[in-house]
């Protein structure tokens, strides 16, 4: 039987790395999560794996663009089934949600060159933070309020400060 994944601590691969490489090779999707006891849990997949997944995600990304470019019916289709991948979208309003579409697949298109999907996950979080804002009336109409005080000066992001 084959299983869905596979789990040990990093100190069993440290310990054991053919035994532990093995039990990733059983799993359906070649791959083992390693806990670490003081920091972020690693994923141990193949080489081999790994770049199919990213050529899946650079074509995917790819024939979406182009159907996009090519067709404006497209973004309008997408649009339309977006709420499928991303359920929280039905709280923007609708013009927002063509917007989210578009800079996710740009964004996505983007990261994919650079062999990452990094970028995408707080492009994700800032719409999911602006579609709870659009689903709390009280919490949208205290954001649009506007601001007579001057709160003082904003410090760089950090990336930028560097």
């Amino acid at each position: 039987m084959t299983l869905m994944s596979a789990e040990a601590n990093f100190s069993e691969l440290i310990q054991k790395p053919k035994d532990t490489v093995a039990r990733m090779q059983e799993t359906h999707r070649k791959g083992i999560t390693l806990h670490r006891r003081d920091d972020e849990d690693l994923y141990l997949t193949t080489a081999a794996r790994a770049a199919a997944a990213a050529e899946v995600v650079d074509s995917t990304t790819r024939m979406f663009m182009a159907l996009m470019k090519s067709d404006p019916k497209a973004v309008s289709m997408l649009t339309r089934v977006f709420p499928e991948a991303f359920p929280w979208v039905r709280f923007l309003p609708d013009a927002a949600v063509r917007e989210f579409l578009i800079e996710f697949m740009e964004t996505a298109r983007a990261a994919s060159d650079l062999g990452t999907v990094d970028p995408l996950a707080p492009l994700i979080a800032s719409w999911k933070s602006t579609a709870e804002i659009h689903s709390d009336p009280a919490l949208r109409s205290k954001l649009l309020e506007p601001v007579e005080d001057d709160l003082g000066p904003v410090e760089a992001p950090a990336a930028e400060a560097e």
